[in-house]
Protein backbone atom coordinates (compact mmCIF):
# COMPACT_ATOMS: atom_id res chain seq x y z
CA UNK A 1 0.00 0.00 0.00
CA UNK A 2 2.92 2.44 1.01
CA UNK A 3 4.14 1.68 -2.95
CA UNK A 4 1.02 2.72 -4.03
CA UNK A 5 1.08 5.73 -2.32
CA UNK A 6 4.63 6.70 -3.05
CA UNK A 7 4.06 6.31 -7.01
CA UNK A 8 1.27 8.74 -6.96
CA UNK A 9 3.16 11.44 -4.64
CA UNK A 10 5.98 10.84 -7.59
CA UNK A 11 3.45 10.85 -9.92
CA UNK A 12 2.01 14.25 -9.39
CA UNK A 13 5.50 15.88 -8.40
CA UNK A 14 6.44 14.57 -12.25
CA UNK A 15 3.32 16.28 -13.36
CA UNK A 16 3.35 19.38 -11.61
CA UNK A 17 7.16 20.20 -12.69
CA UNK A 18 6.41 19.58 -16.11
CA UNK A 19 3.35 22.06 -16.00
CA UNK A 20 5.58 24.63 -14.34
CA UNK A 21 8.28 24.06 -16.92
CA UNK A 22 5.30 24.45 -19.89
CA UNK A 23 4.06 27.02 -17.77
CA UNK A 24 7.15 28.78 -18.04
CA UNK A 25 8.25 28.63 -21.47
CA UNK A 26 4.77 30.00 -22.48
CA UNK A 27 5.64 33.12 -20.30
CA UNK A 28 8.38 33.77 -21.96
CA UNK A 29 7.07 32.94 -25.15
CA UNK A 30 4.48 35.56 -24.57
CA UNK A 31 6.97 38.12 -22.61
CA UNK A 32 8.91 37.77 -25.42
CA UNK A 33 5.52 39.05 -27.59
CA UNK A 34 5.18 41.85 -25.77
CA UNK A 35 8.40 43.16 -26.09
CA UNK A 36 8.34 42.83 -29.93
CA UNK A 37 4.76 44.59 -29.82
CA UNK A 38 5.76 47.17 -27.47
CA UNK A 39 8.86 47.93 -29.70
CA UNK A 40 6.64 47.62 -32.82
CA UNK A 41 4.22 50.45 -31.14
CA UNK A 42 7.32 52.98 -30.58
CA UNK A 43 8.40 52.07 -34.21
CA UNK A 44 4.50 53.57 -35.58
CA UNK A 45 4.74 56.37 -33.20
CA UNK A 46 8.32 57.64 -34.02
CA UNK A 47 7.09 57.17 -38.09
CA UNK A 48 3.81 58.96 -37.12
CA UNK A 49 5.51 61.84 -35.28
CA UNK A 50 8.39 62.00 -38.89
CA UNK A 51 4.68 62.07 -41.22
CA UNK A 52 3.21 65.10 -38.82
CA UNK A 53 6.55 67.13 -39.43
CA UNK A 54 6.71 66.11 -42.70
CA UNK A 55 2.93 66.98 -42.85
CA UNK A 56 3.22 70.37 -41.30
CA UNK A 57 6.23 70.98 -43.67
CA UNK A 58 4.28 70.30 -47.05
CA UNK A 59 1.38 72.57 -45.92
CA UNK A 60 3.17 75.40 -45.10
CA UNK A 61 1.52 78.58 -46.64
CA UNK A 62 4.33 80.18 -47.96
CA UNK A 63 5.56 77.13 -49.57
CA UNK A 64 1.74 76.43 -51.03
CA UNK A 65 2.38 79.97 -52.47
CA UNK A 66 5.21 79.54 -54.14
CA UNK A 67 4.36 76.44 -55.97
CA UNK A 68 1.25 77.84 -56.76
CA UNK A 69 2.64 80.81 -58.56
CA UNK A 70 5.40 78.65 -59.83
CA UNK A 71 3.13 75.61 -61.40
CA UNK A 72 -0.93 77.34 -61.70
CA UNK A 73 -2.12 80.42 -64.13
CA UNK A 74 -4.18 81.55 -61.72
CA UNK A 75 -4.99 85.58 -61.90
CA UNK A 76 -6.95 87.63 -59.13
CA UNK A 77 -10.80 87.71 -60.06
CA UNK A 78 -11.89 90.97 -62.03
CA UNK A 79 -15.22 92.79 -61.49
CA UNK A 80 -15.99 92.49 -65.13
CA UNK A 81 -15.97 88.25 -64.15
CA UNK A 82 -19.23 88.46 -61.19
CA UNK A 83 -22.45 88.70 -62.63
CA UNK A 84 -25.89 89.14 -61.41
CA UNK A 85 -29.49 87.89 -61.32
CA UNK A 86 -30.65 89.84 -64.30
CA UNK A 87 -28.28 88.39 -66.69
CA UNK A 88 -29.06 85.15 -65.70
CA UNK A 89 -31.24 83.80 -68.84
CA UNK A 90 -35.15 82.33 -67.70
CA UNK A 91 -36.15 78.98 -67.71
CA UNK A 92 -38.95 78.46 -70.01
CA UNK A 93 -41.77 76.57 -67.85
CA UNK A 94 -42.42 73.14 -68.45
CA UNK A 95 -44.94 71.99 -70.84
CA UNK A 96 -47.04 69.41 -69.54
CA UNK A 97 -46.25 65.85 -71.08
CA UNK A 98 -48.49 64.50 -73.69
CA UNK A 99 -50.84 61.26 -72.11
CA UNK A 100 -50.53 58.56 -74.59
CA UNK A 101 -53.81 56.37 -75.45
CA UNK A 102 -54.88 53.68 -74.27
CA UNK A 103 -55.71 50.47 -76.74
CA UNK A 104 -58.37 49.19 -74.48
CA UNK A 105 -61.61 51.21 -74.43
CA UNK A 106 -63.09 50.18 -71.56
CA UNK A 107 -60.31 51.52 -69.08
CA UNK A 108 -60.77 55.17 -68.67
CA UNK A 109 -57.78 57.72 -69.17
CA UNK A 110 -55.87 58.56 -65.77
CA UNK A 111 -56.81 61.48 -65.13
CA UNK A 112 -54.27 64.64 -65.26
CA UNK A 113 -53.50 66.21 -61.25
CA UNK A 114 -55.66 69.00 -59.71
CA UNK A 115 -53.23 72.05 -60.41
CA UNK A 116 -54.59 74.62 -58.32
CA UNK A 117 -53.39 78.07 -60.02
CA UNK A 118 -50.57 78.97 -57.37
CA UNK A 119 -47.68 80.65 -58.64
CA UNK A 120 -44.76 82.23 -57.13
CA UNK A 121 -43.23 85.23 -58.74
CA UNK A 122 -39.54 86.08 -57.69
CA UNK A 123 -37.90 89.30 -58.40
CA UNK A 124 -34.42 90.32 -58.97
CA UNK A 125 -33.78 93.54 -59.22
CA UNK A 126 -30.55 95.02 -60.13
CA UNK A 127 -29.95 98.52 -59.71
CA UNK A 128 -33.38 100.00 -59.89
CA UNK A 129 -35.28 97.65 -62.41
CA UNK A 130 -37.84 94.94 -61.09
CA UNK A 131 -38.40 92.49 -63.13
CA UNK A 132 -41.08 89.67 -62.31
CA UNK A 133 -40.55 85.91 -63.65
CA UNK A 134 -43.93 83.56 -63.49
CA UNK A 135 -42.83 80.07 -62.30
CA UNK A 136 -45.55 77.12 -63.76
CA UNK A 137 -48.10 76.10 -61.12
CA UNK A 138 -47.18 73.54 -58.59
CA UNK A 139 -48.88 71.19 -56.65
CA UNK A 140 -48.76 72.24 -52.63
CA UNK A 141 -47.65 69.33 -50.49
CA UNK A 142 -50.92 68.34 -48.75
CA UNK A 143 -52.60 67.71 -52.74
CA UNK A 144 -53.10 64.89 -54.12
CA UNK A 145 -53.52 64.15 -57.87
CA UNK A 146 -57.39 64.17 -58.28
CA UNK A 147 -58.79 60.51 -59.21
CA UNK A 148 -61.23 60.46 -62.09
CA UNK A 149 -64.98 60.70 -61.36
CA UNK A 150 -64.30 59.77 -57.70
Amino acid sequence: MIRLGNLFWVALAGTLGYGLYHLKHEVKALEDELFRLNRQILAEQQAIHVLRAEWSYINQPQRLQSLVQRHLDLQPTKPAQIGTLATLPVRPAEAPAPVAADSSPAAPAPAAPSLKSKTTSVTAAPAGAAKTVQRAPVLAAHETPAAGGR
